[in-house]
């Protein structure tokens, strides 16, 4: 009977996508509006940005998670900015947690577009136990009551703005 408890929680994580796992270390209530499939982010300016520098990528699509490009045997990651690193690391790594899952180790390099800055990605022991421990957070964050608003200057910015506190 454990096993099965075990599988049925493996399952609930592979839900998740790599923008779960980004939201969730940027709000919370975000993270929880998106999973319930309440997006906002069809008119935002920076969603516009991050969608003309995908446009020539073939994304790679494994289960829930889109793969910017694969290079040399490396997942390779676009973002506009730093701004949100730890968020984009996570993201990344994430992404090297599901491929492992399946049997596939590599790497993964983050190239950031504004600054033309490229970051290396290992998903490590110590990591891996970090996201099982993440996507556990996320699991309570999207099945529990709404998070309360996270007022931070980067509220302004968002595309939930108007949702949150308007």
């Amino acid at each position: 009977m454990e096993i099965e408890i075990q599988n049925n929680q493996e399952k609930e994580k592979r839900m998740f996508t790599g923008t779960h796992i980004n939201y969730y270390f940027t709000c919370e209530r975000k993270l929880w509006f998106f999973h319930r499939s309440i997006q906002c982010e069809q008119e935002s300016e920076l969603v516009k940005i991050g969608k003309f520098y995908h446009e020539d990528l073939d994304e790679i699509i494994i289960d829930n998670i889109k793969i910017d490009m694969i290079k040399r045997g490396k997942i390779w990651e676009l973002k506009k900015s730093i701004k949100n690193r730890k968020a984009s690391i996570y993201q990344v790594l994430y992404y090297l947690y599901v491929l492992k899952q399946k049997g596939i180790e590599t790497t993964a390099v983050i190239k950031y577009r504004e600054n033309n800055r490229k970051e290396e990605v290992v998903l490590t022991e110590e990591k891996e136990k970090e996201m099982l421990k993440i996507l556990e957070d996320i699991n309570e964050i999207v099945n529990g009551d709404i998070p309360g608003r996270i007022n931070k200057k980067i509220c302004r910015k968002c595309s939930y703005y108007e949702l949150c506190y308007v």
